[in-house]
């Protein structure tokens, strides 16, 4: 049967849609409800009145169905459609009484501990909702454990969205989570902490920590620590920013994050290991739900993340299927541990690591066949090496557009770097449990010294895979729309293959056509002309753009790159930059622009400056540059004490001068289009 008969993963994509348009429709619940009765009741009408073409009419109504239903789980799971969410009690610019239960820990940033906390109380009134605490790390006091109640009084902050455009945006990220708010611990921060009430999520962050203590005291390298808590836990924090980039760069770096491919390879392990269960009687069975309960303990221990509860909840189906002797759809087993999951919380439909992982296996239950039908080895030798690589060839496939969206790279190397990597690590995870099991046995240095040399090979590897950079194709530029026309292109290319006819001919070139003609008029005819201030704390940075050509200025010395820049120049489709040194007169669009320095230099009374650019603290006293300049913008960068910005804020507010705070209000932009400026940007 063809994929796309299959009515569960059509109801499923009709879900999908429903959550992402829940973005921009907002309807209360009351009126979803309404709805999903009255689509609900028409579809039953026509599923029994009409009989042309066996009610596809109602086949019709029952997608739309799901799509209101997707919308209806949106609003509902939304946090803010809660009455007693935290949001309605914050007093503005005030701080708050707050009764806090610490539910989750977070992987540390570089300066600050990082957890996931519920509040229960604000103000003395109960309420519900999330937040994030950053704890700093020069603080004297331990860190904190999940279950721990926090009664403070501070201030919640809103989170931050990207200081420079098309920069990582943090802020959504966390509000998909249902976070808005977070606070900041420092070291004069007081507080009082008890032990709350033991949870699911505080005894898996025991367990985990306990395992985490236990492989500390393994006999075997930091390295090979590293990895078996970023195999077994989740964990990889340990691991060196270096090899992360060689895993990354050679196209494997989904061995380092707990995903499918771990939780298939765990299965395996524990059908081999519980076989003797099997032979007995009602044994598969026992198997089975022995199986089931070994899996979700393990998602449990690995702090629940969406690419392992979506492995496991896949492979609890196809565990129950086999217990039961039952016979199992794949891509339907698939379709309906998303589907389960979607519904208890639509938001991992936006979460990145979900969306990979579905991608993939997707990809490996459509292509994989297919790929068969042309070149299947029998050989006992060959056979294994070509699955995996057909394996290999069809995940990728089944993620390149989303690769290409979200990381802007494509390593050329990657079959070839999975082809070693993945057998070594199906040895590496058995190795991990056996040394585990072992610890203390003499056996146990022998598996150590074995499993310390296997991963030190496939770090090599990846290594020499990610050396060869002219085959790691970087900073292509691709957007949403891109990402969209991909996957239609591969999926028309497929069945193209499948069955070669003129009509599927036709369609999968002007689907090519239409790509073609995308890139070019989006990206390669670029007529938009840009002016930008970026924000990077003690750095004066300028970019001047200009269609496909991007010059920036700053003070650097070196050839150092901003990767901010970087994002810009990806995202925006610039074919040609160039650096400069920072200029002290601008003319951007027929207005002047003058950087003010340390030095404090400013009286051009030839020239008219109606801009001005604070930088590196100068000492000067603003209102006689106002008074002298006349200026209708002054823009303060990164570069400045937040004391003297907060100084000069108040000076433009009183002489009711636009003022612009890069720190505070992101990167000042200026597209010269809007103003009907065809001219390019000239330096004085």
């Amino acid at each position: 049967m063809h994929p796309c008969h299959y009515p569960i993963p059509k109801l499923t994509i009709a879900l999908i849609c429903g959550i992402f348009l829940s973005s921009y429709v907002s309807l209360e619940i009351g009126i979803l409800l309404i709805v999903l009765g009255v689509t609900f009741c028409f579809g039953l009408f026509f599923h029994f009145k009409t009989p042309i073409y066996k009610s596809i009419i109602s086949s019709y109504f029952l997608l739309l169905l799901f799509v209101v239903l997707g919308v209806f789980i949106s609003q509902l799971h939304h946090p803010k459609a809660q009455k007693n969410h935290y949001s309605y009690f914050l007093k503005k610019e005030k701080a708050s009484n707050l009764l806090l239960s610490i539910t989750k820990e977070m992987s540390p940033t570089t300066y600050n501990y990082r957890y996931i906390a519920k509040i229960l109380e604000i103000n003395q009134q109960k309420s519900s909702g999330i937040i994030l605490i950053e704890a700093s790390k020069d603080s004297t006091d331990p860190t904190h454990n999940v279950d721990d109640l926090l009664f403070l009084k501070t201030q919640l902050s809103p989170i931050s969205p990207p200081k420079n455009p098309h920069g990582f945006n943090y802020k959504n990220f966390l509000e998909r989570k249902g976070v808005f708010h977070k606070i900041s611990m420092h070291q004069n921060t007081n507080y009082i902490t008890r032990k709350g009430k033991k949870s699911i999520n505080g005894m898996a962050s025991f367990v985990r920590n306990f395992i985490a203590k236990k492989i500390d005291k393994l006999h075997v390298n930091s390295t090979a620590k590293a990895f078996l808590k970023a195999f077994y836990l989740g964990k990889r924090g340990e691991i060196t920013d270096e090899i992360k980039t060689d895993y990354k760069n050679s196209g494997v770096i989904h061995i380092l994050a707990l995903s499918g491919l771990h939780v298939g390879i765990l299965l395996k392990i524990l059908e081999f290991l519980l076989y003797p269960v099997a032979r007995t009687k009602q044994g598969k069975k026992i198997r089975g739900i022995l199986i089931i309960m070994i899996l979700w303990a393990f998602a449990f221990v690995t702090g629940l993340s969406p690419s392992i509860v979506r492995a496991v909840t896949m492979f609890s189906c196809f565990a129950l299927a086999s217990g039961l002797n039952r016979p199992s759809n794949s891509i339907n087993t698939l379709s309906i541990s998303a589907f389960l999951l979607l519904i208890l919380n639509p938001n991992y439909v936006y979460d990145v690591g979900f969306q990979l992982s579905y991608g993939a296996v997707l990809g490996i239950l459509i292509i994989v066949p297919i790929l068969n039908g042309f070149w299947t080895p029998k050989h006992i030798l060959t056979k294994p090496m070509t699955t995996l690589l057909k394996v290999s060839v069809a995940a990728q496939l089944g993620i390149l557009p989303l690769g290409l969206y979200y990381f802007h790279q494509f390593p050329g190397l990657f079959f070839i770097a999975n082809l070693l990597v993945v057998p070594v690590l199906m040895l590496c995870l058995w190795l991990g449990v056996l040394i585990i099991v072992f610890e203390g046995f003499k056996i146990s240095e022998w598996l150590g010294y074995s499993f310390e040399s296997l991963i030190d090979l496939m770090n090599k590897f990846a290594h020499l895979v990610a050396n060869f950079e002219f085959l790691l194709f970087k900073n292509i530029t691709f957007d949403f729309y891109m990402m969209v026309l991909l996957y239609i292109i591969i999926v028309l290319f497929f069945k193209y293959v499948i069955s070669k006819t003129f009509k599927k001919t036709i369609l999968l070139l002007t689907s090519v056509l239409i790509f073609q003609l995308y890139v070019l008029f989006v990206f390669k005819i670029n007529y938009k002309q840009e002016f930008i201030a970026f924000q990077k704390t003690k750095h004066t940075i300028l970019g001047f753009k200009n269609g496909n050509y991007f010059e920036f200025h700053n003070t650097e010395k070196n050839n150092k790159q901003f990767s901010f820049i970087d994002d810009y120049t990806t995202n925006e489709g610039i074919d040609k930059t160039s650096k400069s040194k920072l200029k002290r007169f601008c003319s951007i669009g027929g207005h002047n622009l003058i950087v003010v320095d340390s030095l404090g230099n400013f009286d051009f009374k030839s020239v008219k400056f109606d801009w001005i650019l604070l930088r590196n603290s100068p000492k000067i006293n603003l209102e006689k540059v106002i008074k002298i300049l006349k200026p209708k913008l002054i823009i303060a960068d990164g570069s400045n004490y937040k004391s003297y910005v907060k100084r000069w804020r108040k000076t433009c507010a009183k002489k009711s001068i636009h003022f612009h705070d890069t720190f505070k209000d992101g990167a000042f932009i200026y597209n010269l289009n809007h103003q009907g400026v065809k001219e390019g940007l000239n330096a004085l």
